[in-house]
């Protein structure tokens, strides 16, 4: 089995049990966080959305954080089973992040990283 190439430039790491993700225009249903990095994060959800490849806005959400209007476009998403409910994972990289953004996210990443 061949193995893939690490290409991301961020250490992702994974997020305690607790945040949610908004993500819009598609949808404003909140989704599981599963890691974040400086550069973008993954989230699971089930269902059969369409994202857009680019021009999402996220909202994080956490119980000692808000950031919000995050822009971001979709750099993957995969069908993570094969059940009924079609569980999936979508990766997505963070764009045009201010100062103030970049801050409170390794603030968040502080917070909620598992060790």
């Amino acid at each position: 089995m061949k193995m893939l190439k690490e290409r991301r430039k961020h250490k992702r790491f994974p997020v305690k049990n607790r945040s949610t993700a908004l993500v819009s225009p598609t949808t404003n249903l909140s989704y599981a966080v599963l890691d974040i990095s400086d550069s973008g994060l993954a989230f699971s959800y089930t269902g059969w959305e369409k994202w857009p490849k680019r021009g999402i806005k996220l909202d994080i959400l956490d119980r000692e954080f808000f950031l919000e209007d995050i822009s971001a476009s979709v750099i993957g998403d995969v069908q993570l089973d094969d059940g009924a409910k079609k569980l999936r994972r979508c990766g997505v990289k963070f764009t045009s992040l201010e100062k103030g953004q970049k801050e409170k996210i390794r603030r968040y990443i502080a917070s909620v990283a598992i060790d």
